[in-house]
């Protein structure tokens, strides 16, 4: 079964895959693998990023890709990166949140993690010499970001934030468990008992924690900034998957997108969602915006 393409200035929607009865366990697979290969390998060949390409009039802002809980810039974008490029964008990938392990990253504590996300922001805006950036985040880097909008400066800086499965008011400790369980590496950190003791971010990315409080309290939005969110009714991590949604202040631009509306046979969970067609199209259609 397939389903309308909408039509996305600067790229070729027809060369999407659009089967939305094989697209999710496709892209479940392919996000297994590749977190596979690379935990093995202790290597991340996310290659370069594009520090050396001028942007161009149609698309005059750098995107900076945020990536999430156990992630990396590498294997959380295998799919979003050429798909970016091949559209016209310029993509830049930062590493947050180093915390015990060697490649697994979004373990740090999250107010040092948005800082860093700062400082690279500063660096893209600096050496392309764009006014701002449009950020896309999974997961943690759909939520973190808010901090650093909203808390550290940043919304100056952003135009377009769009935030897929973003755990944006926490998420229980089963949704933690369920995410490591999928992850190699994330499971053996579990399995030791340090991510419970020791990972600034496991007790901070919970529903209950005062930063989620305090997060709540600097705002859901930040003035200026479009927010997309695109979440999945069978996330099996940030649950239930409202949470996902941001209720946007008067004034504000706040778009929430539910996976299952556009593809209501698609059952992708959360792991897979930076891997599957429908949700990086909604992604290009807001960075048309």
């Amino acid at each position: 079964m397939s389903f309308p393409q909408p039509k996305i200035p600067g790229i070729n929607t027809d060369d999407i895959t659009t089967d939305v009865t094989e697209a999710p366990h496709r892209a479940a697979g392919l996000g297994r693998a590749v977190v596979a290969g690379v935990v093995a390998t202790v290597d991340v060949e996310a290659g370069e990023d594009d520090w050396d390409l001028p942007l161009t009039e149609e698309h005059p802002r750098p995107v900076v890709l945020v990536h999430g809980t156990f992630g990396n810039r590498g294997y959380t974008w295998t799919d979003a990166t050429p798909l970016l490029r091949r559209a016209g964008h310029r993509v830049f990938r930062l590493d947050y949140g180093r915390h015990l392990h060697p490649v697994l990253f979004g373990l740090g504590d999250i107010r040092a993690s948005a800082r860093q996300l700062a400082e690279f922001v500063d660096e893209v805006l600096r050496r392309t010499g764009a006014a701002q950036v449009d950020l896309v985040g999974f997961s943690q880097g759909g939520m973190m970001p808010r901090y650093y909008l909203n808390a550290l400066g940043g919304a100056a800086k952003v135009h377009n934030f769009v935030g897929i499965a973003p755990s944006n008011h926490g998420v229980t400790a089963q949704g933690l468990m369920n995410l490591a369980r999928q992850i190699p590496g994330a499971r053996e950190l579990v399995e030791q008992g340090a991510v419970g003791t020791v990972v600034p971010a496991w007790p901070q990315l919970q529903h209950d924690h005062p930063f989620q409080r305090e997060l709540a309290d600097l705002g859901e939005t930040a003035e200026g900034v479009r927010h997309t969110v695109i979440a999945t009714s069978h996330d099996d991590v940030v649950t239930p998957y409202t949470s996902c949604a941001l209720a946007g202040a008067e004034g504000s631009h706040v778009r929430n997108v539910v996976l299952q509306d556009l593809g209501p046979e698609d059952r992708t969970a959360h792991v897979a969602m930076p891997y599957n067609p429908t949700v990086l199209r909604a992604v290009l259609e807001a960075l048309a915006e």
